[in-house]
């Protein structure tokens, strides 16, 4: 132990914390899925203590994530079949590291808007470079080119959807902001399919790395990315088109419309 208490590779005036102390810090009104529950948090509670015992932040976690994640989509594309289970280890060292950050962020009173958004950053880069990364692997062993093509239109749909969902927010606050709350809300049957495509898509992507164990487990490992991320992807970017049909059918006056002030009714940077 080194004065004040502290042990080696602390930083000075970080109490020390145990696994009890991680698992009392949880609001236990969020109830996460299966996977989270049963497989990450416990795995991801026993050691939350080494790392921020040895004073880790939320965000340098995250860094370490985005990294690995990086790493495996290389590996992808260039890896020989023979290194493809590293993918494997290195997709679930990011899955743990994203129960990790969140874990450090609450226990050291360090969440942030920044770390939230970060942690989305390092979420989405593995999941969206996937099936475009697997599809070029592929294209490398076999020659074959619709691997490739259809690897891209799987992440383009990944990463439209993303945006659709991001737009969405920021069209519907506008809205609200200039002429009251969204009359549309979903229904339980919509929102309990939206509820099950993205059970689908989130324990997919949890089994999906397996895959690449199997001797010659790239196709399989692509044809799962594609189908997640295409299909349910696909049908994730249906339903909220038409959520955003629904909520924001309502007239507006444009800033080009003669006798407006645009002072007041522009939009925030997004009126034509």
């Amino acid at each position: 132990m080194t004065e004040g208490g502290n042990s080696a590779g602390q930083k000075p005036g970080r109490r020390r914390i145990t696994r009890a102390d991680v698992e009392a810090s949880f609001n236990n009104q969020v109830r996460n899925m299966a996977i989270v529950r049963h497989i990450g948090r416990p795995i991801g509670n026993a050691l939350t203590p080494f790392f921020f015992n040895r004073g880790w932040t939320a965000n340098q976690m995250t860094t370490l994530r985005l990294g690995l994640a990086i790493g495996a989509a290389v590996l992808l594309i260039a890896a020989p079949p023979g290194w493809l289970w590293v993918v494997t280890g290195l997709y679930f060292c990011c899955f743990i590291g994203d129960c990790l950050d969140g874990n450090l962020a609450r226990l050291s009173d360090g969440a942030s808007y920044w770390g939230k958004f970060y942690d989305g950053v390092a979420d989405r880069f593995f999941y969206t470079a996937a099936p475009l990364a697997a599809g070029i692997g592929l294209w490398r062993e076999t020659d074959l080119v619709w691997p490739l093509m259809a690897g891209a239109a799987a992440a383009l749909v990944f990463t439209y959807n993303d945006l659709i969902s991001n737009r969405l927010q920021f069209f519907r606050l506008w809205m609200e902001q200039q002429s009251g709350p969204a009359s549309y809300r979903k229904g339980k049957f919509l929102s309990a399919l939206e509820n099950l495509n993205d059970r689908i898509m989130t324990n997919g992507f949890f089994v999906a790395p397996l895959l690449l164990l199997l001797p010659g487990g790239l196709p399989w490992y692509f044809w799962a990315v594609l189908l997640l991320q295409g299909v349910c992807g696909g049908l994730g970017l249906s339903a909220l088109l038409y959520e955003a049909f629904r909520v924001l059918s309502r007239n507006r006056k444009s800033k080009h419309a003669k006798g407006v002030d645009p002072n007041q009714a522009a939009s925030p940077g997004l009126d034509q």
